[in-house]
């Protein structure tokens, strides 16, 4: 037992992302460049797609990857809220036993890709759906797909991103209203800073 503690106390700081459509998704695509020597960044596995679906399927992960005895992990849960109240609801629903587990819930409004949006503007701008997000984005950039590799097209700008983003959320703060409601809004910020703290290490 002493062996294998030691092991674990060996390797490289983890970051877990949980994210609908796992390796094919833009969540993948771009936080798996943050990856380094001394920085590990695994997708869990599953093909859930509902809040409560996604989560199983990272708590199965957590536990067939032995990610509890590891001593440096932050473990995320990456969810848009498609700005449906359904939704919503059901991410509200599973922030308990996400807590109890140790699993950070991070949102955007309507979906991941508004994090890209703040890289090009300090957007003011409100979403119907996640498609428009999408539509704004290729307005901008010429093209866009899931697929895409976007970070060295906005690494110069994350500074700016992360600014906005935080932006939003003091708005959200001052106006009394749970920043899950809040369109457009991201939360993908805190997973950037759980890296550069590890990179500290």
């Amino acid at each position: 037992m002493a062996r294998r503690q030691l092991k674990q106390h060996q390797k490289k700081p983890l970051i877990v992302i949980c994210s609908e459509g796992g390796i094919k998704s833009s969540e993948y695509y771009y936080f798996r460049n943050y990856r380094t020597r001394d920085l590990r960044i695994q997708f869990s596995t599953g093909n859930s797609t509902d809040p409560k679906g996604m989560l199983e399927d990272l708590l199965k992960y957590i536990q067939n990857e032995d990610i509890k005895l590891e001593d440096n992990v932050r473990i995320f849960l990456v969810l848009d809220t498609d700005l449906l109240d359904r939704r919503i609801n059901e991410i509200k629903k599973i922030k308990g036993k996400c807590l109890k587990n140790n699993i950070e819930i991070i949102t955007s409004a309507p979906t991941f890709e508004i994090w890209y949006l703040l890289h090009y503007r300090n957007s003011k701008l409100k979403f119907n759906n996640s498609q428009s997000v999408k539509k704004e984005i290729e307005k901008i950039n010429g093209v866009y797909s899931e697929t895409m590799d976007m970070f060295n097209l906005i690494k110069s700008h994350t500074e700016e991103a992360i600014i906005t983003a935080k932006s939003l959320e003091q708005r959200a703060i001052s106006d009394g209203e749970e920043l899950i409601n809040v369109n457009p809004h991201t939360s993908i910020y805190k997973i950037l800073e759980a890296i550069q703290e590890f990179n500290k290490l």
